[in-house]
């Protein structure tokens, strides 16, 4: 015997199209704010990483009672990796301990971290004092490597003006971050 379905299961193509009309309608509201709130992670973590870095070299100076840097690398995950003069933070940086002096992290010197580059949607524009490393003296100063107190920033940016910080060293070797006013 045969027994007919009363009960319809299923959607019909109107309710189909109705839930499918609705879940566009947010994705286009929501995909905006999520692609900003990426680019702000992207962001904080490239800011974070190189605070992080400049922070551990100051503490690292005062621990050790050494000078040590913080310097633009173009390839600092290699074994005998070194400071490159001219170079960007782009490539990536290196903390070290500049043991002898000479404001150049030898190959008989410490490196304490190393960065690799961020990535190629990241820009910085650090000032003429900051342009191929931050020093500290033995007292966690920032210096050049003859000893004078200087103080510079870094602008990171991200994404062609998307996102914007402002990482700022003083000469007493104190660190801190803006996001500048005028960006969105």
């Amino acid at each position: 015997m045969h027994r007919k379905l009363n009960n319809k299961r299923g959607f019909s193509l109107i309710e189909l199209m109705v839930v499918l009309a609705v879940a566009g309608v947010l994705l286009g509201i929501g995909l905006p704010s999520f692609k900003d709130f990426l680019a702000n992670s992207k962001m904080a973590e490239t800011n974070n990483m190189l605070v992080h870095s400049i922070q551990l070299a100051r503490s690292t100076s005062v621990e050790r009672l050494e000078s040590t840097g913080v310097c633009v690398s173009d390839a600092p995950m290699v074994d005998d990796a070194v400071c490159a003069i001219g170079s960007s933070y782009n490539k990536g940086w290196l903390v070290y301990v500049d043991s002898d002096g000479d404001g150049l992290r030898g190959v008989a010197e410490d490196i304490i971290e190393r960065v690799d580059a961020p990535g190629p949607a990241f820009t910085f524009a650090p000032t003429n004092t900051f342009e191929n490393q931050i020093y500290f003296n033995d007292s966690g100063a920032s210096t050049t490597v003859a000893g004078i107190p200087i103080s510079g920033s870094i602008g990171v940016d991200y994404a062609d003006g998307l996102q914007v910080r402002l990482i700022t060293v003083s000469a007493n070797g104190r660190v801190t971050t803006e996001t500048p006013k005028n960006t969105p």
